[in-house]
C-alpha cells in the first residue's frame, strides 16, 4: 500500500494540475471559458444525436406495415437526428478552433515569461552548466508543450464527457459492459504512466549530452566557426562527433521505447479479449430475448465507440503526464531567484560632479569555486581621471570589471559609488552610470545606428549623439561608406546585410559605449582588433574623447595606458604595484619587467 501511496502522490506532483490550471486562466481565461462552454454544448448535442438514433431505431423495429402514425415519428426523428448531427458537427469546429487559440496564447504567455527571465537572471547563472540544462528543457517546454496538455486535457475532457453520455447507454442495456472494458484498459493506462516517468528521467539525464549535441551542430551550421572549420578540415571529425552523440541519446530511448511497446502489445491484446467478450455476452443476451433490437443496434454503435473513448482517456492522461513534467522544467526556471536584489529603500543615485568609484579591501570567489579570485583589492577611480589595469592573464581584471559593473557583488568588502556601498543603489539605475566595452565585445546583426543606440536604450534615439559617438570611436570612416549609411545592417546573417571586419565590429562596441550616459567607462582591451593607426588616434585624443568622465582602461599593451593618471599592477588577483606609469617604470618591478619583455620582443623581430 505504501509503494502505491507513493507513486499516487509522484504522479499528482508530476502532472501539478493546479499550478497548469493557473497558468491557463492567467495566460488567456476568456477564451478557456469559451473552450469549456464549447466543449459541454458539442457533448450534450453528440448525446442527443445518439440517443434520437436509438429513438428512431425502436420506432422503425417496432412498426406495423404502412402505419401513418410511425412514418410521421420516423420522419420527425430523422429531422431531429440530422439537425442535431449538424449543431454537432459546427459546435465541434468551433470547439477546435477555441482550443487552438487557448493553446497558442497559453503557449506563448509562458515562452514569454521564460525569456522574461533568462533576461532578468544575474550573470552567474550565465557562468553555471546546471543552468543551461535547466534553461534548455524550460525553453523546450515553453514552445508547445502547454499547447499540448491544453488541447490533450480538452480532448480528454470531451471523451470524458462522450464516455458518460456512451456509458449512459450502455447501463441502459446492461451494467456490466462499461466495467468490462475499463478492468481490461487499466493495465495499459499503469504501463504508458510508468514508461512516461521513465522517458523524462532519461531526458533529464541526457540533458547535458543534448547541450553538446547541439553544441557540435551550431559549430558546423553556423558562421561561428565556419572559416576555421575549413582552414583545418574540421568539418568531418566534428560531424563524426555528432553522430556518436546522437547514436548514443537515440540508442537509450530506442530500448525504452521497445520495452513499453512489448508491454503495450500484451495488455492491448488483453483489452480486446475484453471486447470480444462483451460482445458475445451481449449476443447470448439477445438470444434470450433480455435485449430489444434497438439496444443490440445501439450496443455495435456504442460499444466500439466507449472502447475507443477509454483508450483515448488512458492515452491522454499519459500524454498529459508526460507533457506536464516538462512544464515543471519551465516552472524550475521562473522559481530561480537572483541573489542581487532589490531593497525596500534604495538610496538615489549621487549627481555631484567630483563623484568617483573606490574599493575597499574587495575580496571574491566566485558561486562553485574554492579559490579566491580576488584578494583585498584596494584602489580609486575618481571622476575625470583615467585609471589604468595592468596584469597577465587569470590576474583578475575581468573578474573586477563584472563587480564594477554589478553583475557580481563582492564576497567581502565594499564598492563605494560617491561614498555609498552600490548595494544601496537600484542595480539598473547603478549601472547606467557604468559603460563598458567588454573584450568579449558582442556583434548584433542590427543597423549601424541601433548597434550605437544600444548604449543608451533607455532614452529615445538620439541622431546627432550617434554620429557625435561613431566619430569618437573611428566607427563613422566606415558607416558613411554605405549607400544606407546608419541604416545599414551590419554583419552578413541576414539578407540586406553589410559584412563588417572585427575592427570594425570594435569600434561600433566603442561607439555604443561612448553613446552612453555613463559617468565612468570601461574599456577592457577596448583596442584589441584595431590597427596601429585607429588605436595611436583613439589613445592621443583620449581625453577629448571621454569627456569629463572617468575612465578605466585595461590593456597588454603600455602605448594604451601610457596617458593613464595612475595604474594599478594585478597578479593573482592582488594588487602588487600601483603609481604612475613613470613612478613604475623606475621602480623596476612587475610593470616595468612586463613592458622590458614587449620592448626586447619587438627588437628581436
Amino acid at each position: 500500500m505504501s509503494s502505491i501511496r507513493n507513486r499516487i502522490s509522484h504522479l499528482k506532483s508530476s502532472l501539478n494540475i493546479s499550478r497548469i490550471w493557473g497558468l491557463i486562466k492567467t495566460a488567456a481565461a476568456k477564451w478557456l471559458y469559451i473552450s469549456l462552454i464549447l466543449i459541454i454544448l458539442e457533448n450534450l448535442l453528440f448525446f442527443s444525436s445518439l440517443y434520437l438514433m436509438k429513438l428512431l431505431i425502436d420506432v422503425v423495429a417496432a412498426a406495423q406495415l404502412h402505419s401513418q402514425e410511425a412514418h410521421k415519428e420516423i420522419i420527425t426523428y430523422v429531422i431531429l437526428s440530422g439537425l442535431a448531427g449538424v449543431l454537432y458537427f459546427v459546435s465541434r469546429s468551433f470547439s477546435a478552433y477555441s482550443t487552438e487559440v487557448l493553446s497558442t496564447r497559453v503557449g506563448e504567455y509562458l515562452n514569454t515569461k521564460v525569456h522574461e527571465k533568462a533576461v532578468n537572471l544575474q550573470l552567474s547563472f550565465y557562468e553555471s552548466p546546471s543552468y543551461y540544462d535547466i534553461l534548455k528543457r524550460a525553453i523546450e517546454a515553453g514552445a508547445d508543450k502547454p499547447g499540448l496538455i491544453i488541447t490533450t486535457l480538452i480532448e480528454m475532457l470531451k471523451n470524458c464527457l462522450s464516455l458518460v453520455a456512451v456509458a449512459s447507454v450502455l447501463l441502459l442495456i446492461n451494467w456490466v459492459l462499461l466495467p468490462i472494458i475499463a478492468l481490461f484498459i487499466l493495465p495499459t493506462l499503469v504501463i504508458r504512466l510508468k514508461y512516461s516517468k521513465k522517458l523524462n528521467e532519461l531526458r533529464i539525464a541526457q540533458t547535458p549530452l543534448e547541450r553538446k549535441s547541439n553544441y557540435f551542430s551550431n559549430l558546423i551550421t553556423t558562421d561561428t566557426a565556419a572559416k576555421e572549420i575549413r582552414t583545418y578540415s574540421l568539418g568531418n571529425y566534428l560531424q563524426q562527433k555528432l553522430s556518436i552523440i546522437r547514436l548514443a541519446l537515440v540508442k537509450e530511448k530506442l530500448f525504452l521505447n521497445l520495452k513499453r511497446t512489448q508491454l503495450e502489445v500484451f495488455s492491448t491484446t488483453l483489452s480486446y479479449i475484453g471486447v470480444f467478450f462483451c460482445i458475445g455476452f451481449i449476443a447470448l443476451k439477445a438470444v434470450t430475448g433480455e435485449t430489444s433490437t434497438g439496444d443490440i443496434t445501439l450496443f455495435l454503435v456504442a460499444f466500439p465507440q466507449a472502447f475507443t473513448l477509454l483508450q483515448h482517456i488512458a492515452g491522454g492522461l499519459s500524454s498529459v503526464y508526460q507533457n506536464s513534467i516538462y512544464i515543471n522544467s519551465a516552472f524550475e526556471l521562473l522559481e530561480l531567484e537572483n541573489t542581487i536584489e532589490h531593497r525596500a529603500n534604495e538610496t538615489p543615485i549621487p549627481t555631484g560632479n567630483d563623484v568617483s568609484i573606490r574599493l575597499s579591501n574587495v575580496r571574491f570567489t566566485y558561486p562553485h569555486a574554492d579559490k579566491e579570485t580576488l584578494s583585498g583589492i584596494n584602489l580609486s577611480i575618481p571622476s575625470s581621471k583615467i585609471v589604468a589595469l595592468v596584469g597577465l592573464n587569470g590576474a583578475g581584471k575581468s573578474t573586477l570589471i563584472k563587480l564594477l559593473c554589478r553583475l557580481y557583488d563582492p564576497s567581502e568588502g565594499q564598492i563605494l559609488y560617491g561614498g555609498t556601498d552600490i548595494r544601496s543603489f537600484d542595480p539598473q539605475a547603478y549601472r547606467k552610470q557604468v559603460g563598458v566595452v567588454f573584450q568579449d565585445f558582442n556583434k548584433y546583426s542590427f543597423t549601424a545606428g541601433d548597434n550605437i543606440f544600444f548604449g543608451n536604450i533607455h532614452e529615445p534615439f538620439n541622431e546627432d549623439r550617434v554620429k557625435d559617438a561613431a566619430h569618437k570611436s573611428g566607427a563613422a570612416a566606415f558607416i558613411e561608406t554605405f549607400p544606407a549609411s546608419y541604416e545599414t545592417t551590419m554583419g552578413r546573417v541576414f539578407e540586406d546585410g553589410e559584412e563588417v571586419s572585427i575592427g570594425q565590429w570594435q569600434k561600433l562596441a566603442l561607439a555604443r559605449c561612448f553613446y552612453s550616459d555613463a559617468r565612468f567607462l570601461i574599456f577592457d582591451e577596448a583596442s584589441s582588433a584595431l590597427d596601429a593607426v585607429s588605436e595611436k588616434e583613439l589613445f592621443n585624443t583620449f581625453r577629448e574623447r571621454i569627456g569629463n568622465r572617468g575612465a578605466i582602461i585595461i590593456s597588454h599593451r603600455r602605448s594604451a595606458i601610457l596617458h593613464a593618471d595612475y595604474i594599478y599592477v594585478l597578479s593573482q588577483g592582488e594588487i602588487i604595484e600601483e603609481g604612475t606609469d613613470e613612478q613604475l617604470m623606475q621602480r623596476n618591478g612587475a610593470y616595468a619587467n612586463l613592458f622590458n619583455e614587449q620592448v626586447e620582443e619587438r627588437q628581436v623581430q
